[in-house]
Protein backbone atom coordinates (compact mmCIF):
# COMPACT_ATOMS: atom_id res chain seq x y z
CA UNK A 1 0.00 0.00 0.00
CA UNK A 2 1.28 3.30 -1.02
CA UNK A 3 2.13 6.11 1.96
CA UNK A 4 -0.79 8.77 0.83
CA UNK A 5 -3.31 5.18 1.06
CA UNK A 6 -1.75 4.57 4.47
CA UNK A 7 -1.84 8.29 5.87
CA UNK A 8 -5.60 8.18 4.63
CA UNK A 9 -6.24 4.63 6.09
CA UNK A 10 -4.68 5.79 9.39
CA UNK A 11 -6.22 9.33 9.09
CA UNK A 12 -9.64 7.63 9.22
CA UNK A 13 -8.91 5.59 12.42
CA UNK A 14 -7.68 8.25 14.69
CA UNK A 15 -10.45 10.98 13.76
CA UNK A 16 -11.59 12.64 16.73
CA UNK A 17 -8.72 11.97 18.44
CA UNK A 18 -5.42 13.96 19.36
CA UNK A 19 -2.88 11.63 17.20
CA UNK A 20 -1.83 13.51 14.03
CA UNK A 21 -1.51 11.29 10.89
CA UNK A 22 -0.19 13.80 7.78
CA UNK A 23 1.53 13.75 4.73
CA UNK A 24 4.70 15.87 4.42
CA UNK A 25 6.28 17.54 1.31
CA UNK A 26 9.09 14.91 0.85
CA UNK A 27 6.64 12.11 0.51
CA UNK A 28 6.77 11.05 3.72
CA UNK A 29 4.30 10.27 6.26
CA UNK A 30 4.30 12.15 9.97
CA UNK A 31 2.77 9.91 13.00
CA UNK A 32 2.20 12.68 16.08
CA UNK A 33 1.18 11.13 19.64
CA UNK A 34 0.78 13.47 22.22
CA UNK A 35 3.44 12.83 25.36
CA UNK A 36 0.67 12.73 27.76
CA UNK A 37 -0.55 9.37 25.75
CA UNK A 38 3.00 7.99 25.36
CA UNK A 39 4.83 8.30 28.66
CA UNK A 40 4.31 8.72 32.15
CA UNK A 41 6.29 11.30 33.64
CA UNK A 42 10.06 10.72 33.97
CA UNK A 43 9.56 7.11 32.32
CA UNK A 44 10.27 5.84 28.94
CA UNK A 45 7.96 2.64 28.89
CA UNK A 46 5.05 2.97 26.28
CA UNK A 47 1.65 3.48 27.41
CA UNK A 48 -1.29 1.97 26.17
CA UNK A 49 -2.96 4.50 23.98
CA UNK A 50 0.88 4.78 22.19
CA UNK A 51 0.99 1.25 21.86
CA UNK A 52 -2.61 1.36 19.85
CA UNK A 53 -1.44 4.21 17.79
CA UNK A 54 2.17 1.67 16.86
CA UNK A 55 -0.11 -1.54 15.95
CA UNK A 56 -1.89 0.16 13.02
CA UNK A 57 1.40 1.73 11.85
CA UNK A 58 2.99 -1.86 11.95
CA UNK A 59 1.95 -2.44 8.45
CA UNK A 60 3.14 0.90 7.11
CA UNK A 61 6.27 -0.43 7.80
CA UNK A 62 6.59 -3.98 6.29
CA UNK A 63 7.73 -2.95 2.94
CA UNK A 64 11.58 -3.99 2.22
CA UNK A 65 11.92 -0.11 1.40
CA UNK A 66 9.93 1.66 4.19
CA UNK A 67 12.13 3.07 6.64
CA UNK A 68 11.32 5.27 10.09
CA UNK A 69 12.58 7.92 11.93
CA UNK A 70 11.97 8.01 15.48
CA UNK A 71 11.40 10.94 18.01
CA UNK A 72 10.48 11.27 21.25
CA UNK A 73 10.30 14.36 23.83
CA UNK A 74 11.50 15.10 27.39
CA UNK A 75 9.28 15.99 29.76
CA UNK A 76 10.33 19.34 30.26
CA UNK A 77 13.45 21.46 28.80
CA UNK A 78 15.12 20.60 32.35
CA UNK A 79 14.81 16.38 31.76
CA UNK A 80 17.64 14.46 31.87
CA UNK A 81 18.39 14.44 27.99
CA UNK A 82 18.60 11.21 28.03
CA UNK A 83 14.87 10.23 29.18
CA UNK A 84 14.12 11.52 25.26
CA UNK A 85 16.59 8.84 23.92
CA UNK A 86 15.21 6.49 26.14
CA UNK A 87 12.01 6.81 24.61
CA UNK A 88 12.25 6.72 21.26
CA UNK A 89 14.19 3.50 22.09
CA UNK A 90 11.01 2.27 23.42
CA UNK A 91 9.14 3.49 20.81
CA UNK A 92 11.66 1.64 18.28
CA UNK A 93 11.89 -1.52 20.62
CA UNK A 94 8.11 -1.85 20.35
CA UNK A 95 7.49 -1.88 17.16
CA UNK A 96 10.80 -3.98 16.59
CA UNK A 97 8.98 -6.31 18.74
CA UNK A 98 5.94 -6.51 16.45
CA UNK A 99 7.83 -8.17 13.51
CA UNK A 100 9.13 -4.42 12.20
CA UNK A 101 13.51 -5.24 11.28
CA UNK A 102 15.94 -2.87 12.85
CA UNK A 103 17.05 -2.51 9.69
CA UNK A 104 14.04 -0.11 8.90
CA UNK A 105 14.90 2.72 11.60
CA UNK A 106 16.95 5.52 9.94
CA UNK A 107 17.72 7.29 13.24
CA UNK A 108 16.73 7.94 16.92
CA UNK A 109 16.06 11.37 18.23
CA UNK A 110 14.80 14.09 20.59
CA UNK A 111 11.27 15.61 19.57
CA UNK A 112 11.22 19.34 18.54
CA UNK A 113 7.64 18.92 19.36
CA UNK A 114 5.57 17.77 22.46
CA UNK A 115 4.54 14.64 21.15
CA UNK A 116 5.89 10.86 20.01
CA UNK A 117 6.73 11.51 15.92
CA UNK A 118 7.25 8.26 14.12
CA UNK A 119 8.15 9.40 10.83
CA UNK A 120 8.09 6.69 7.73
CA UNK A 121 9.33 7.10 4.16
CA UNK A 122 9.61 4.81 1.15
CA UNK A 123 13.72 4.40 0.73
CA UNK A 124 13.07 4.33 -2.93
CA UNK A 125 10.81 7.48 -3.15
CA UNK A 126 12.53 10.02 -0.66
CA UNK A 127 15.77 11.38 -1.05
Amino acid sequence: MSLPAEQRRLADLFRGTPVVIEMQADGSMRVAVPLKFSFDKGRAAVKPPLAKVLDYVVPSLRGDNMRARVAAPLDTPKSAASLAQERATSTRDYLVAKGIPMTHFAALAPSQTDGVEIVVSDAALVR
